[in-house]
C-alpha cells in the first residue's frame, strides 16, 4: 500500500507539469521507438541528461547563490547526455544500473524493509549487466522506457481536468501502470521482432558472400585448369639447328 501511495503522489506532482513537457516526452517515445536499438544512445542521453540536471538544481539550490544551481544543472545535464551519446556501453550500462536500484527500492518499500541494503548490491549488478550484455540490454530497454515516457506523456498531455480531461482516467496510478505495461508488450514485440528480421538479413547476406567468394574460386581454378589444358595441346616448339645437329 506504501508503494501504491507513493507511486501516485509521484504521479499527482508529474500531473501538475506543464502540457509541452508531456508532448516533449511523447516526442520522445517515438524518436526511441523509432530508432530501434540505436535509440539507447537517444534514451541514455535523456535519462542521465536529465538525472544530473535534477540533481544538480535541487541539490544545490538553497546552498548557494540563487542562479548558480540552474547554471550548474544546464551545465551538468548538458555534459551527462554528451556522455550517453558518446559511451554508448557505460550509458546503457548506468540506466542499467539505474533501473536495477529502482526495481530494489520498490521491492523493499513493498516489503518494508531497508532501501540502503537492497538498492546498492542491485545497482552494481545492473551496471555489470549493462557492461556484460550491452547488447542485450539495447534491444530491451529502449521499448520498456519509451512506453513509460508515452504513458506519463499521454496522462501529463491529456489527463488533468484543467486541460479538459480527455483521458481522465489517467489521473490513477494503475490506469497508468496498466498503460505502460501494455505498450511495453506491443514495443518489446515490436523490438525483437525487428532484432529477429536483422539476424536473418544479416544471415541471408553473409550466406551470399560466402556463395559468391566460393564461386570465385571455383572459377579462378577453372581457369587456371583450362590453362594447363591449353599448354599440352599446344604443339611442341620447333628445335633449332644445333639441337638437330647434336640429335643425329
Amino acid at each position: 500500500m506504501k508503494l501504491h501511495q507513493a507511486l501516485q503522489v509521484w504521479l499527482d506532482d508529474a500531473l501538475r507539469a506543464p502540457a509541452w513537457a508531456g508532448y516533449a516526452l511523447l516526442a520522445l517515445a517515438l524518436a526511441v521507438t523509432i530508432l530501434g536499438r540505436h535509440g539507447q544512445r537517444l534514451l541514455s542521453a535523456a535519462l542521465l541528461g536529465g538525472g544530473a540536471f535534477a540533481a544538480a538544481f535541487f541539490g544545490l539550490r538553497g546552498l548557494l547563490h540563487a542562479w548558480l544551481p540552474g547554471v550548474a544543472a544546464v551545465i551538468a545535464g548538458v555534459l551527462a547526455a554528451l556522455f550517453g551519446v558518446v559511451a554508448g556501453r557505460w550509458g546503457a550500462a548506468l540506466v542499467a544500473a539505474a533501473v536495477f536500484a529502482a526495481g530494489a527500492d520498490a521491492g523493499a518499500r513493498w516489503l518494508g524493509i531497508p532501501e540502503w541494503g537492497a538498492v546498492p548490491p542491485f545497482a552494481g549488478l545492473g551496471l555489470l549487466a549493462g557492461m556484460v550484455n550491452h547488447r542485450r540490454v539495447s534491444v530491451v530497454l529502449p521499448p520498456i522506457f519509451a512506453a513509460l515516457f508515452a504513458a506519463l506523456g499521454a496522462a501529463i498531455s491529456w489527463a488533468p481536468h484543467w486541460r479538459g480531461a480527455v483521458l481522465w482516467q489517467l489521473n490513477d496510478v494503475d490506469w497508468v501502470l496498466g498503460l505502460w505495461g501494455a505498450l511495453a508488450l506491443v514495443l518489446l514485440a515490436l523490438a525483437l521482432e525487428r532484432e529477429y528480421r536483422k539476424r536473418v538479413r544479416l544471415a541471408a547476406r553473409t550466406k551470399q558472400m560466402e556463395d559468391e567468394a566460393l564461386k570465385k574460386q571455383l572459377e579462378a581454378k577453372q581457369a587456371a585448369y583450362r590453362r594447363a589444358l591449353d599448354q599440352l595441346d599446344a604443339p611442341a616448339p620447333p628445335q633449332s639447328a644445333e639441337i638437330r645437329k647434336l640429335s643425329k
